[in-house]
C-alpha cells in the first residue's frame, strides 16, 4: 500500500496558510465579473461591490461550500476498464492539458500542432500504460482558433477509451463538447452518470475570476462534469515572491472557486488544481522546470488535503527545449515531491517548454518514469514471503537465488522492469544499434502508433460528432461571444 512519505508543511503551517486565505477572501475578496454570479452570492452571504465587481466571502460560507463539495469522484472512461476511482492512498497521471507546439519526430524541430499531432498524441496516451488518463493536450493549429477545443475534443474522443481532462475556451464551447461527449455515452443524462470528460478552469491571478471563467464552472456543474480550479500565481510576478505567500494567494483563490461552484450547483464535483511556477528575476519569465515548482506543488498538496477534495497537481514539467539532462533532471524532481506529498493526480506527462510543446518521445520516456514512481510510491512490502527467511536457509552459503521458485514468484512484482531505458553491456547495446534513450522512444512510439488499436465507436456516431462539429463552425464563427 502507498504510504505517504513527504511533509513539506507542519500542521500548524498548513493551518496558518488556511487561516490567511480566509482573511483574504474576508477582507479583500475576489473580483468576479458576472453579475449574476454576485446577487447569488450575495444570497447566499457573501458580501458584493457591484461597482467594482468585488465579492468578500465570509469563512462561514467558505466552510460550508467546502462541506458541500463532493470529495473523491470517479473519472470514467469510454470504456469502464478506465475508470479512474480517486481515493486516498492511490495516486494517477494524465498528460498536461493546452500545448500548442509539437516536436515533430521526423525533424526535431518544434513547429505548431496539427489534427494528426492530436490524434497521434492521444492514441500514445491510450496505449501507454502508466498514464493513467488523457489532458487535452495539443490544440490542432489547423482548425480555427476560436473552434480549436472543440475540435480537439472531437479527435481525442474517437482516439481514447480513457478518460479526457481538457480546458474548453468558453461556456458556448464547454456546450458543444458536451454534445460531443453526450453522443458517445448516449446522452447528457448518461454523461451526468458517467463523466468521460472534465474540464480545467483558471483564475486570473490575482483574485479574479473572467466572466468566461465563471461560465464554464457554472455551465460544468449544470452538466455534472467535475472542473479542476486551477490556480496559477506566478511566484514574484502575479503573487508575491515568497513561496508561503503564494500559497496563500492560490489556496485563496481555489477556496473562492469552490465556494462560487457550490452556490451556483450545489453539490458539483471539484478538483484542488494547484500550480505555482516562479518567475526567473533575470528574464522575467515564467519557469515551470525549477525546483520551487515542485517543492510547491508538495506543500499544495496538503493544503488540498485538508479540504478533502481530488488534488490535481503538475508534476513533470521542465522548461527545456530539447529532451536532454536538464528535462529529465527538472520533470523527476517536479514529479516525485508532489507525489510523495500523496497527490490523487499528477498531471504534466509529455510537455516540454514551460508546457508549451508536447513530444511523442517525451510522453514514452515519461511513461518510463512515471512507472518508476509509481514503484517509488508502492514502497517495500514486509511480509513472512518478502522477508524471505527459509528462502536463505534453503540456498543457504555460497548458494544462488536465481534459480529459485521464490525469484520466480516474486521479480515482476518487486522489480521496475523498464522498456526504453537502457540496461545492456555496452556490447550488447552497440549491436543493437547504439540507441539513446529519445531514438528507442521513438521507435516504441512508432510501433505503438502502428499496432495498438483504439476501441472504435461506430460509424454514425462518428458521422453525428462531426455534424456537432460543423454546426459549432457556423455558429460560433458567425456569432461570436
Amino acid at each position: 500500500m502507498k504510504m505517504v512519505m513527504l511533509h513539506v508543511l507542519s500542521e500548524d503551517e498548513v493551518n496558518r496558510i488556511h487561516s490567511a486565505s480566509l482573511d483574504i477572501l474576508n477582507n479583500v475578496g475576489i473580483a468576479i465579473h458576472h453579475e449574476r454570479v454576485l446577487r447569488e452570492l450575495e444570497e447566499a452571504g457573501a458580501f458584493a461591490d457591484y461597482p467594482k465587481r468585488m465579492v468578500r466571502i465570509p469563512p462561514s460560507l467558505v466552510q460550508e461550500s467546502v462541506r458541500k463539495a463532493p470529495k473523491l469522484p470517479t473519472l470514467a472512461g469510454r470504456s469502464r476498464e478506465n475508470d479512474v476511482k480517486i481515493e486516498y492512498g492511490k495516486t494517477y497521471t494524465r498528460s498536461a492539458s493546452g500545448a500548442i507546439y509539437v516536436i515533430d519526430p521526423q525533424t526535431g524541430k518544434r513547429r505548431d500542432a496539427t489534427t494528426v499531432d492530436v490524434e497521434n498524441f492521444t492514441k500514445l496516451q491510450d496505449a501507454l500504460q502508466n498514464v493513467s488518463f488523457c489532458g487535452g493536450s495539443p490544440y490542432p493549429s489547423d482548425i480555427h482558433p476560436s473552434l480549436r477545443d472543440i475540435y480537439q475534443m472531437r479527435t481525442m474522443l474517437e482516439n481514447t477509451t480513457k478518460h479526457i481532462r481538457f480546458q474548453p475556451f468558453s461556456g458556448r464551447n464547454l456546450d458543444c463538447v458536451v454534445k460531443l461527449a453526450s453522443t458517445v455515452v448516449g446522452g447528457e443524462e448518461e454523461l451526468k452518470k458517467r463523466p468521460i470528460i472534465s474540464c480545467i478552469t483558471a483564475p486570473s491571478s490575482p483574485l479574479r475570476y473572467s466572466t468566461e471563467q465563471v461560465e464554464v464552472m457554472i455551465r460544468c456543474g449544470r452538466h455534472g462534469l467535475p472542473v479542476m480550479l486551477g490556480s496559477t500565481p506566478t511566484v514574484g510576478a502575479t503573487g508575491p515572491v515568497t513561496l508561503a505567500g503564494s500559497l496563500v494567494l492560490q489556496n485563496a483563490e481555489i477556496l473562492a472557486g469552490v465556494v462560487l461552484c457550490q452556490v451556483m450547483n450545489p453539490g458539483a464535483p471539484l478538483s484542488y488544481g494547484p500550480r505555482m511556477p516562479t518567475m526567473d528575476m533575470r528574464t522575467g519569465l515564467s519557469s515551470w522546470g525549477a525546483v520551487e515548482f515542485g517543492l510547491a506543488a508538495a506543500a499544495s498538496v496538503q493544503m488540498g488535503q485538508l479540504y478533502g477534495i481530488e488534488i490535481d497537481a503538475y508534476g513533470p514539467t521542465s522548461d527545456a527545449k530539447v529532451l536532454d539532462e536538464q528535462t529529465a533532471i527538472e520533470r523527476t524532481f517536479n514529479a516525485v515531491l508532489p507525489a510523495l506529498a500523496g497527490a490523487h493526480i499528477i498531471n504534466g506527462a509529455g510537455v516540454l517548454e514551460s508546457i508549451l510543446t508536447v513530444s511523442v518521445e517525451q510522453l514514452v520516456i515519461d511513461n518510463e518514469m512515471l512507472g518508476m514512481m509509481f514503484r517509488i510510491l508502492h514502497g517495500i512490502e514486509i511480509n513472512e514471503a518478502t522477508l524471505a527467511e527459509d528462502v536463505i536457509r534453503r540456498v543457504g552459503a555460497g548458494g544462488n537465488f536465481l534459480a529459485d521458485i521464490h525469484t520466480m514468484e516474486h521479480f515482476r512484482a518487486e522489480h521496475f522492469i523498464p522498456e526504453v531505458f537502457d540496461r545492456k553491456t555496452r556490447m550488447m547495446w552497440e549491436r543493437a544499434g547504439n540507441k539513446d534513450v529519445v531514438s528507442a522512444s521513438r521507435e516504441l512510439a512508432q510501433r505503438l502508433l502502428r499496432e495498438h488499436q483504439v476501441v472504435p465507436l461506430d460509424r454514425d456516431l462518428l458521422r453525428e460528432m462531426d455534424l456537432i462539429a460543423e454546426n459549432a463552425k457556423k455558429e460560433l464563427i458567425s456569432s461570436p461571444d
